[in-house]
């Protein structure tokens, strides 16, 4: 028989083991230093719990499931709510631990509001727990921060570190947003252009997609201030009530740039109908000076008998006169009309 080399087939095989699902894991010390953690030391400090961690998953990974379920201080709600497909942002209190969706800009080069996505968390005394389908921009540097030194020194300054990043995006996209509207604004200012209507387009769907996910945002913080849970102590309170109110402040800031862009659109758009007004009074005026000579020309040349002064010599000179005569006789009668 032939003999099967079976620890190199083990070798092989994918890991069972649900926590090696953790995209990273971080332990934090009293003084807010962060740990890498990784396999067994991971496992430790979960089941220790003597001081608070931060686990990220990947929720594509099927292993993420079974390991956030085996997590035995999540209350079964917060569960619910971290492996969910419901999108809608959305936050609440379950027993000791807070659950909930944000939204986010998916990692890439350049921040787009079209590339908003949405990350799914949980919050306990010694845990915080994130959760995503695809790559996030802030909970990406958040990490890249941590791994610099950043010190944080509970879960609760982990959630407002991660909301004043996001928060600090949204503002960077809506200074862009306000600096492409000055220089539609003084397009519309300047008597040789009319602006740029395409681009104010832009500007007005990406304000009101930012303001779209800015409003939930903050009834979200409000709703965390109204019913914390018992760890959620007062200095926790205060960042989260200051947090609060950037939001509060940003969606201001956008709700002022809609109406903004509004304004422009519209002033835009009266621009652009003056000047198509004034193209058709030009068309008009030509076509009425055209008439009067038209006429003569087409009278002149139905070539029938009884035409006056057909036979003469100097009938074409003639001719030539009343079709200049008409004109000049329009012209005057417009001018003194005012329509020129």
């Amino acid at each position: 028989m032939t003999e099967i080399d079976l620890s190199r087939h083990s070798q092989k095989a994918p890991s069972m083991d649900p926590l090696e699902s953790v995209v990273w894991g971080y332990r934090f010390s009293e003084s807010g230093d962060a740990e890498e953690l990784k396999g067994a030391a991971l496992r430790t400090a979960i089941e220790r719990q003597d001081s608070w961690i931060w686990l990220h998953f990947d929720l594509t990974d099927t292993r993420a499931h079974a390991a956030i379920s085996s997590l035995p201080m999540l209350p079964p709600d917060a569960v619910e709510v971290l492996l969910s497909t419901d999108d809608h942002q959305r936050i609440g209190t379950y027993d000791h631990a807070v659950a909930g969706v944000v939204a986010d800009f998916e990692r890439a080069d350049t921040i787009e509001v079209r590339q908003m996505v949405r990350w799914h968390f949980c919050m306990a005394p010694h845990l915080f727990i994130s959760a995503r389908r695809r790559p996030l921009l802030t909970l990406n540097s958040m990490q890249n921060a941590i791994q610099g030194g950043k010190r944080l020194h509970g879960v609760a300054d982990l959630f407002h570190a991660i909301i004043h990043a996001f928060a600090a995006a949204m503002t960077a996209l809506m200074r862009q947003y306000a600096d492409a509207l000055d220089d539609v604004e003084d397009g519309l200012l300047d008597a040789k252009e009319a602006g740029d209507y395409e681009a104010l387009g832009l500007v007005r769907r990406s304000a009101v997609r930012l303001h779209r996910q800015a409003v939930p945002l903050r009834a979200m913080l409000r709703h965390l201030l109204e019913d914390r849970p018992a760890w959620f102590n007062d200095d926790a309170a205060q960042d989260c009530e200051a947090m609060a109110r950037r939001v509060e402040s940003l969606c201001a800031d956008l709700q002022s740039l809609q109406e903004r862009a509004h304004a422009l659109q519209d002033e835009l758009s009266a621009r652009q109908a003056d000047q198509t007004n004034n193209r058709l009074t030009m068309l008009s005026v030509v076509a009425t000076l055209l008439m009067p000579p038209t006429l003569v020309s087409g009278i002149y040349g139905m070539n029938v008998e009884g035409l006056p002064f057909k036979d003469q010599p100097w009938a074409f000179v003639f001719t030539v006169v009343l079709l200049i005569g008409s004109v000049l006789t329009g012209l005057f009668v417009l001018r003194r009309m005012k329509l020129v």
